[in-house]
């Protein structure tokens, strides 16, 4: 614990003095991370095709059905849409989208050092734990970028008029709502746990965080923006970084 002023959680200097630390071990895990998965998919691209392309055409199915249930038609004006549950799954697609989550990488933080302020005194390794979601976060919108343009994977077929047909010239895989909402929700209870927070509170959190990273998947699937496939690589793509994170930058971050 540390005296601080109230002036200085615009450049506080835990965090600017050690700067370069914390982003040359952000570079090196975000590197060792795209080399894993390197490996991985060198080794996998060729095996996990059919069985992925199965596992997508059953679950696209289920979803279709769930959407417009024996209603299969592929004219939008004759389909009979369960419209209440598009909207609730708008509403989670929406809720990891990245505007959100970048306001959420910037709030979460901000909180945390006024929080380790209160009384004038600064608790360092609390809000340095919380910077957490939000690198991780960064790190994985890097790596949907980067994994998009490698992979070049066309969207599901989209008409006219439905929810995300503009984004038919984005590459689909991995699915970057999928790998960046893993990211950020799979750090929230890690940095609750790390400043020590009642183990109820980190249940509590990790509940959540699960819940709305698998709402923000399904959600992916039933509006027809990705394969179930794009969905289940991301969150596996997310929780190789997130491990990565976990592992390399508390050190940088000098928690603990």
């Amino acid at each position: 614990m540390l005296a601080f002023s109230r002036a200085d959680w615009l450049f506080p200097p835990f965090l600017w003095g050690n700067i370069g630390a914390v982003l040359g071990v952000f570079a090196f895990s975000w590197l060792v991370t795209c080399g894993l998965l390197a490996l991985f998919f060198r080794g996998a691209k060729t095996r996990w095709r059919e069985k992925a392309r199965y596992f997508d055409q059953i679950l696209r199915a289920k979803a279709h059905r769930l959407r417009f249930g024996s209603h299969e038609h592929e004219d939008v004006a004759l389909r009979r849409e369960r419209v209440w549950l598009t909207w609730f799954f708008r509403f989670w697609t929406n809720f990891a989208s990245a505007p959100v989550l970048c306001i959420g990488s910037l709030l979460v933080p901000f909180m945390a050092f006024r929080h380790s302020m209160s009384g004038g005194v600064f608790e360092r390794d609390y809000a340095a734990s919380w910077l957490l979601p939000g690198l991780c976060y960064a790190g994985a919108m890097l790596l949907s970028f980067v994994l998009k343009r490698v992979f070049r994977r066309r969207r599901p077929p989209l008409q006219k008029g439905d929810f995300g047909y503009k984004l038919t010239k984005d590459p689909s895989f991995p699915s970057g709502h999928s790998l960046t909402s893993f990211c950020f929700w799979a750090m929230v209870p890690v940095a609750a746990h790390l400043t020590a927070s009642p183990p109820n509170t980190v249940l509590k959190l990790a509940l959540m965080g699960a819940a709305i990273v698998l709402l923000t998947g399904l959600s992916r699937i039933y509006l027809r923006v990705h394969f179930p496939s794009d969905v289940a690589g991301g969150f596996l793509i997310g929780a190789l970084w997130a491990g990565v994170c976990l592992c390399l930058l508390p050190a940088a971050l000098h928690i603990g």
